[in-house]
């Protein structure tokens, strides 16, 4: 799979992933237009769909119901605006069985787009002529 993005007109860009999907991105304003989320949102809301879906794969699993469960994610940044912690929360409903509330963060915390930012991969960046 390649993921593509493209600079569009003032800080717009379009990123496409393989041939199936495209995600819109802007930056607010002063920067942009404030037209879609930053990519900096798209990588925040990554984090939560991600555990999220793996919540959910655990009431599949054990058919649960997941009606009324989300994932919240509040960042936390220093005073120099850099991301120090992220704090998942996975909200669940009182009827949800507490036997499973151990099952179900255990689950929700395999979400590999955590596992990955909790291993730091290494990034290349470098310019290549069209």
């Amino acid at each position: 799979m390649m993921i593509v993005s493209q600079l569009l007109d003032g800080a717009k860009i379009e990123t496409r992933i393989g041939d199936k999907f495209g995600i819109a991105c802007d930056q607010p304003a002063p920067f942009g237009e404030d037209s879609a989320p930053s990519p900096y949102d798209v990588f925040l809301a990554s984090v939560a769909a991600c555990t999220a879906y793996f919540a959910q794969r655990y009431c599949r699993k054990w058919n649960l119901p997941h009606d009324g469960i989300t994932v919240d994610l509040e960042p936390v940044f220093n005073s120099s605006h850099v991301l120090t912690d992220l704090k998942l929360r996975v909200r669940i409903p009182a009827s949800f069985p507490q036997e499973h509330v151990a099952g179900l963060l255990r689950n929700a915390g395999a979400c590999p787009v955590k596992k990955t930012l909790e291993s730091s991969p290494v990034i290349s960046l470098e310019v290549v002529e069209a």
